[in-house]
């Protein structure tokens, strides 16, 4: 296996729009969600394990989950898990991982996975994410994977693509044009009749220094301070330190607007292995299998009547009686119980909103 491949996978976030059973403290990376027996970051990294060496694999992580990271992933040697002091989103996260695997080895072509997606297809997307790596070894481009649209989702971000195209062996390439973050359903509608917009995946491929070389031209503060730390300061504990020191000073910025919106070398690669975010719960409900009459039963012992298109989830050893509802989430997880209409995910940010402002930490 090639020695120059990188996989980071990104697993801080909190994954709020899975609340309540996606909560600060044990985010939806860490949970069983599709019911196989493997969390959603078991998962990720044993697709990826297929493409980079495992010890090219790192962890991106809040501090807070560290524990949590080497409990399900015994394998990872500490090396391999770095942390976020802060939640300062994925622009500093990843500049900070970038410069971390060029210390290891400058040559490197790195994949920025995200720990929460649905791949139908693995022996496709092995190979999709092979030949993009492969790409950016010979290309000063950054790369993110795009997912045709198969209906006006408005629940991801799109991207269009000029005609211009690269195409090889190594898959076929369009150079982006503009981003969208979630439209409404008529625009949504519009750009996937028009084929030129794709899905952004969140999937992210490049050479290590392309992206540093791309994110000292746009964020140059931050990127100044990062290199003089890796550059001054050669032992990683004291290395690490000055870096937590610096973090909080760092933009809280998402890698799409703060770079790849900006950057002038950001190339769409297609991929056509079947791909699924699984960031609410109208996703999930969409993913999972169903009985007969719609109902989505996740880990429960739960008895249906006249019910029909419901979410329900309890912990183990709990047994739910549902009658003669339709369209409902229930959700508990111990000291929250939310019962609520399926379909809107603004509702489930207001309660979590609401729960913050009335009741504190206790329940996020």
């Amino acid at each position: 296996m090639n020695n120059n491949r990188y996989c980071v996978i990104m697993a801080g976030g909190i994954g709020s729009r899975l609340w309540p059973l996606s909560r600060k403290r044990y985010p939806k990376q860490f949970h069983d969600l599709l019911g196989c027996g493997r969390t959603m970051l078991q998962q990720t990294y044993d697709r990826y394990s297929r493409i980079v060496p495992k010890e090219n694999i790192i962890i991106s992580t809040n501090i807070e989950y560290s524990a949590i990271v080497r409990e399900q992933l015994p394998e990872l040697s500490a090396e391999q898990i770095l942390h976020e002091p802060s939640f300062r989103g994925t622009a500093p996260s990843i500049a900070y991982v970038a410069c971390h695997i060029r210390q290891l080895n400058p040559q490197a072509n790195i994949v920025v996975a995200q720990s929460d997606q649905l791949i139908l297809n693995e022996n496709l997307f092995v190979e999709t994410i092979g030949k993009g790596l492969d790409f950016v070894a010979e290309q000063n481009k950054l790369v993110i994977i795009g997912i045709k649209p198969t209906c006006p989702e408005t629940r991801y971000g799109y991207i269009q693509v000029e005609n211009n195209i690269s195409a090889s062996d190594k898959g076929t390439f369009y150079k982006v044009r503009t981003f969208t973050e979630k439209p409404e359903y008529e625009f949504a509608k519009i750009f996937m009749e028009s084929g030129e917009f794709y899905w952004n995946s969140g999937i992210y491929i490049w050479n290590v220094q392309t992206v540093i070389e791309t994110l000292g031209k746009l964020l140059p503060d931050m990127m100044n301070n990062l290199e003089e730390a890796f550059a001054q300061i050669p032992n990683r504990d004291e290395r690490r330190q000055r870096v937590y020191e610096l973090y909080t000073s760092f933009p809280n910025a998402s890698m799409d607007t703060a770079v790849m919106e900006r950057a002038d070398n950001v190339f769409v690669q297609t991929g056509e292995f079947g791909w699924a975010d699984i960031g609410t719960w109208d996703t999930l409900y969409g993913t999972l299998p169903k009985d007969s009459d719609g109902n989505v039963i996740m880990h429960s012992r739960t008895m249906m009547y006249n019910s029909h298109d419901n979410v329900i989830s309890l912990p183990k050893g709990k047994l739910a009686v549902i009658q003669d509802v339709d369209g409902l989430l229930v959700v508990d997880t111990g000291n929250v119980l939310m019962i609520c209409k399926k379909g809107n995910e603004n509702n489930i940010r207001k309660f979590l909103n609401d729960a913050h402002i009335k009741l504190g930490e206790e329940y996020i």
